[in-house]
């Protein structure tokens, strides 16, 4: 089992709504400094310098609060990417979250193909990974590329990161008796600790010195997936839509719920149907599905069957009560409208330098880790 931690490099500064352009920023949460304009990395500034300590700018320097939850919904895209190698995923921040992984060819993929979506969005990311969350942040926070720190070595990392990289109210105490590192913590016995600190913090000290989690990893539960379209802003009618004029749109959102489903390995037991008829009023439905799907045309066909009469202005459709889809399913992976490619054809495109797309490489590891 190994986790690995992601992080975007001023992801707040990029999401900052409507920023001049003749000031440089300084972004802070509960007074700490989160993020700054990228080009004060030229004047020495640093998330541990003050504001005040950066001199002779060519551009006044504004400091705004932040407010972390105004940032979700711009992680979205990062996390769907995420969740298509693996259902276990814990977010820290908006700006970086956690992920496990049972298998290592999945794991090893992963780590190309983020890579690879950093460099082709040109974003500043980091990572690394390790038997823990910790480990797993101290390892890309620490290192200059990303790195894998397996169990047997943790040790000998954490004797290498100064124990200043960790929050700790007893830091000042536990540098006057010698502790310099996080591993050197891992090596005083637990009575030693238990005299100076107490029993309680003394268990939670020889944790951080040990690599270990204080608060196990926790994924997050996705609960729904939804699909919405305003009528009123579509080129061509500005207006609410009857439903023969809907069809064509309602059948490319189920399409895009169906390969959200299938991407995350889900099948949907419940579909919600809420609209905003012309008159102002508003409609819902709600279906419980016999058996759980995953298919665009049942899709269709239910929120089709649920539709009002009277013109739509606006559609919203929820699908809920997720379950795993079986195993056999996996092979969504592949492109509906290519037919299947046997193994001797995948080997011969690999022989004449054809690359084979991400959803069928994540496809042939699949195969290899799970039949």
């Amino acid at each position: 089992m190994t986790i690995i931690y992601c992080g975007l490099r001023h992801f707040y500064i990029r999401h900052l709504e409507s920023p001049q352009n003749n000031a440089y920023y300084i972004l802070t949460h509960n007074r700490e400094i989160w993020d700054f304009s990228p080009e004060l990395k030229g004047h020495g500034f640093t998330n541990q310098r003050k504001p005040q300590a950066v001199f002779h700018l060519d551009k006044p320097m504004l400091t705004l609060p932040i407010t972390l939850s105004d940032f979700t919904s711009c992680a979205e895209n990062w996390h769907e990417f995420s969740y298509q190698y693996t259902e276990e995923l814990e977010i820290e921040y908006p700006h970086a979250w956690y992920l496990r992984f049972k298998e290592p060819t999945i794991f090893e993929q992963f780590i190309i193909d983020f890579s690879t979506k950093l460099r082709e969005e040109k974003w500043g990311g980091i990572w690394g990974a390790g038997q823990s969350k910790l480990v797993a942040k101290l390892a890309a926070h620490n290192l200059k590329d990303g790195e894998i720190i397996p169990p047997g070595q943790t040790k000998d990392f954490l004797s290498q990161i100064p124990l200043r990289r960790l929050p700790l109210p007893e830091l000042e105490t536990l540098e006057k008796l010698g502790i310099k590192t996080i591993g050197e913590l891992g090596d005083i016995p637990f009575v030693e600790l238990g005299n100076q600190f107490g029993q309680k913090t003394a268990a939670l000290l020889q944790k951080f010195g040990c690599g270990e989690d204080i608060v196990p990893f926790q994924p997050r539960q996705i609960q729904e997936y939804s699909w919405t379209l305003d009528c009123t802003t579509l080129d061509g009618f500005l207006r609410p839509l009857v439903s023969h004029e809907l069809k064509p749109y309602l059948q490319q959102g189920m399409e895009k719920l169906a390969s959200t489903l299938k991407d995350q390995h889900k099948v949907a037991g419940q579909i919600k149907l809420e609209t905003h008829l012309a008159e102002g009023k508003c409609f819902e439905e709600k279906r419980q599905l016999k058996e759980a799907i995953d298919d665009p045309k049942a899709l269709t066909r239910m929120v089709e069957s649920l539709l009002p009469q009277d013109p739509i202005a606006q559609i919203g459709v929820v699908v809920s009560k997720l379950e795993a889809s079986p195993l056999a399913q996996l092979t969504m992976f592949w492109e509906p409208q290519d037919p299947k490619l046997n193994d001797e054809e995948l080997i011969n495109y690999a022989q004449i330098g054809i690359e084979l797309p991400r959803r069928e490489r994540l496809l042939m590891l699949w195969e290899e880790c799970f039949t």
